[in-house]
């Protein structure tokens, strides 16, 4: 089987299905992208070219998509992101054609008009559709009558496991994130200086970058707790998988505190869940899907730092609650968001759609 991915090779999650799919015997993989990113041994790259640095240069590259797409020859196109991929590959004519939903593409893309258009055309032309969970799959369902897959993006379960914690008497609270408003990092930050006020063996251990990296530097040193807080800077889990792997474990409890609604998934916390860590995590999007309040974490409002300052605390003085719903956070793991399994979710609809005569 010869598949042809369309993504953003920069994203660390189109670069997880890439090296997913590519490992499967018998699937030869190509992708075509405007990031070189990280490149996967055994894969074949075909680069757009950026004319303008805009989103005018999708529409600038469909002739060279196509020509690329004649060249490779696949099976199989699929789109992840539903517009822009998603659109391009739906221009390409080709078929079987697959687009994958992500989230801010279906949940914030329609609120204007021509790219509601834009995503209605785009479904029109594609064979399958694909979400990785079920509020995403929610809203989809208002732009298109087609039938829409619920493909999770799970965890590695052997590689995303329980590893012995530091014995130095510090409860570690951590959070995985872009540095950007959307992600409520700020929050965390000021739920945490609550904290520092009744718990001195604690510390908050932030792995990430973006726009807001200075910002929340000079907001912790305003709230005097900087002696506290550590900034990683941005891990990639592809290219330095021991140092990402070997922090995520440290943390006793994983904060997850997005305030928009196209958090639809929230793929951290499900790999802290597999390294039985709880999760406390915002009311908002497909988080409540993923952690399980009083199960596997606790659910917060959004923006709330006071209600977010308490269920940490709560997390911090039971050790033994915050051990179960570890555990638990990883039994549902197991259940639902083996990757093993989500890959042959989607390699037996790939296969599904080999047997489909589009000729006519």
């Amino acid at each position: 089987m010869n598949v042809c991915i369309m993504g953003d090779n920069g994203s660390v999650h189109i670069q997880k299905w890439i090296k997913g799919i590519n490992e499967r015997s018998q699937i030869r993989v190509s992708v075509i992208t405007f990031n070189r990113g990280f490149r996967i041994e055994g894969v074949s790259y075909f680069y757009l070219k950026k004319w303008t640095g805009t989103k005018l240069d999708y529409l600038l590259n469909l002739f060279r998509m196509k020509s690329i797409i004649r060249s490779i020859q696949p099976d199989i196109l699929h789109s992840h992101y539903a517009t822009s991929y998603g659109f391009m590959g739906a221009c390409s004519g080709f078929h079987p054609y697959i687009i994958t939903g992500w989230g801010a593409d279906i949940f914030d893309s329609p609120r204007n008009f021509f790219m509601r258009h834009i995503l209605r055309y785009s479904f029109r032309k594609a064979d399958a559709i694909t979400v990785l969970s079920g509020i995403t799959r929610k809203e989809m369902l208002k732009l298109t009558g087609k039938e829409v897959s619920l493909i999770p993006f799970g965890v590695d379960l052997t590689r995303f496991h329980p590893m012995k914690k530091s014995q130095d008497g510090l409860v570690r609270i951590g959070t995985i994130r872009t540095l950007s408003e959307k992600y409520g990092v700020e929050y965390l930050i000021r739920a945490f200086a609550l904290l520092c006020k009744k718990h001195e063996q604690i510390r908050l251990e932030i792995v990430g970058d973006g726009p807001l990296r200075n910002s929340l530097k000079t907001l912790s040193e305003e709230l005097h707790i900087e002696d506290k807080v550590i900034f990683h800077g941005y891990v990639n889990q592809m290219t330095e998988w021991v140092k990402y792997i070997s922090i995520l474990t440290s943390f006793d409890i994983f904060a997850i505190l997005s305030v928009i609604e196209s958090e639809t998934f929230g793929v951290a916390a499900v790999e802290a869940s597999a390294c039985e860590i709880p999760v406390v995590a915002t009311s908002v999007g497909g988080l409540p899907e993923v952690v399980e309040s009083d199960q596997t974490g606790i659910i917060v409002p959004l923006r709330d730092t006071e209600t977010t300052a308490k269920a940490l605390d709560f997390l911090i003085s039971n050790a033994a609650v915050r051990l179960q719903m570890g555990k638990n956070g990883r039994r549902k793991a197991e259940q639902q968001y083996n990757w093993n399994n989500n890959l042959n979710q989607m390699i037996q609809l790939y296969e599904n759609l080999l047997k489909i005569d589009f000729s006519s």
